[in-house]
């Protein structure tokens, strides 16, 4: 069971990442009807690096440690013919991966002994490969984390299927 849990809504839900016996900060773009259990909301919009650090500063007055960080970036619905044109998009993209890999590296005096990263992302489609690159940057970055962090931390990363 988890503890202290900060879940990162950059795009879609899930619901099997939820504990019903912890403390919950979801990070979103606009508010999440479908869960139901207690949480804390903080709207954020994740090409504003300002809301992260607001969202940090939240994060590090509530909670003591975290446990667990889930990410989810899944169910996203592209027009294929303009995604690969839409420039603002492609930078918009990027910009949030910097701005997520600058907010964990925030929260690493949070983290617990034992910390998981889980992550609910979209499966690769050669017709998104920003996305793909956006996951794939991610996850080597966690890995690389991970690596660094080996003598303070027993960190372990989840992909959900």
């Amino acid at each position: 069971m988890s503890k202290n849990q900060i879940l990162i809504f950059l795009n879609g839900e899930e619901k099997r990442v939820l504990s019903n016996n912890s403390n919950k900060i979801i990070i979103a773009r606009t508010k999440l009807n479908t869960i139901k259990s207690d949480h804390m909301l903080l709207q954020c919009n994740f090409e504003e690096l300002d809301d992260l650090i607001k969202a940090e500063s939240v994060i590090r007055n509530q909670l003591s440690k975290i446990d667990k960080l889930i990410i989810i970036n899944k169910d996203i619905d592209l027009n294929m013919i303009s995604y690969q044109y839409d420039f603002n998009h492609i930078k918009l993209n990027y910009q949030v991966l910097t701005n997520i890999i600058y907010f964990i590296n925030l929260l690493i005096p949070l983290f617990n002994n034992n910390f998981r990263f889980i992550l609910s992302f979209e499966k690769d489609s050669h017709f998104k490969v920003h996305l793909n690159n956006f996951n794939n940057s991610l996850i080597n970055y966690l890995e690389t984390l991970k690596i660094d962090l080996k003598k303070s931390n027993n960190i372990k990363i989840k992909k959900l299927e």
